[in-house]
Formats: C-alpha cells, structure tokens, sequence
C-alpha cells in the first residue's frame, strides 16, 4: 500500500514553477534594462546640466569684467573631469577663458568621483541666439551622453548622435 503522507515536490511541479519563473524573466528583463537605460540618460542630462551651470558662472564672471565671450565657434573639448586640472583664475583679458573653464568643470564634477566623466562645451545657435552647450559622457567610448540645454529626453537619441555637437531635440 501508498504512503500518502509523503512530503515534498514532484518533477513535474518543479518544472511548471522553473517555466513560469522564465516566463516572467523573459518579460521583466528587457523592462528593467530599459529603467536603466533612463536612469543613465537621467544621470548623464543632469551632469551636462551641472557643467553648463559652471560655464554659466564664468560667463557672467566675464560680462561683470566687461568682456563677455562671444560664443560663435568656441570649443572646449573632452574636459577628462577624473583628472585635476592646473588652476586657472580669470584675467583682465579673459584669453584664458579655456583653462578656466577646464579647471572650474572638472572641479565641480570631481565629487562624482571615478564617475565624474567627460565635458564637451560647444557653441551653436539655439534659438537665433549664439551661446554655449555642455555634453557629458561617462567614458570616451561610453555609447550615451547628456545635452543642456535642451537636455535629450529620448533614449534612443542620445546613443546615435556624435559626441560634441549640437542636437536638436
């Protein structure tokens, strides 16, 4: 005669329970990356916006000297905001406008750490007006960046555009 009192799983219900766990893995997996996704444009939007912030500083620092930047083709490329950079204070001529710059990014961005990343600040005409932009990216070869202004709000934008120009968004 059957011991009915026995304990335990059969196979068979264990692997309804493997399948269904599956299942769901399949359905939350690409979710979640895509919440990262986000997360990662997020981070990368606000430390583009951070260092527009600094360069806004010294924009106006310039214009209370009594000479503003023009920003009609200026660049100040691939700021590595994980290095220090050599302090550089701002001048009666402000011809020093790049080192400035330089120093003042990366120090605002240093307190990230290993993730301070790297800083574009561009010129381009948004909105008929000549004025400045700040990308930000992880690494050199990090596949998304952040924009301000205008920060992108679209993943797939920010991972198909070159790094260091304009994008309209």
């Amino acid at each position: 005669m059957r011991n009915t009192n026995t304990k335990g799983f059969t196979l068979v219900e264990l692997v309804v329970v493997i399948a269904i766990i599956g299942v769901l893995a399949t359905i939350l997996v690409p979710s979640l990356m895509g919440y990262v996704r986000k997360s990662r444009m997020r981070t990368a939007n606000s430390n583009a916006k951070t260092a527009y912030d600094v360069v806004a500083g010294i924009n106006a620092d310039c214009e209370m000297l009594g000479h503003p930047i023009i920003w009609n083709g200026i660049a100040v490329a691939n700021i590595d905001c994980t290095q220090s950079h050599s302090y550089a204070a701002l001048d009666s001529t402000a011809s020093n406008y790049a080192a400035v710059i330089t120093y003042e990014v990366s120090s605002a961005l240093q307190t990230n750490g290993n993730e301070a990343g790297m800083v574009t600040v561009g010129s381009a005409n948004i909105n008929n007006t000549n004025t400045f932009f700040c990308h930000w990216k992880k690494t050199g070869v990090d596949d998304m960046y952040g924009q301000y202004p205008q920060a992108i709000k679209n993943v797939d934008t920010c991972t198909t555009n070159p790094f260091g120009s304009w994008i309209n968004v």
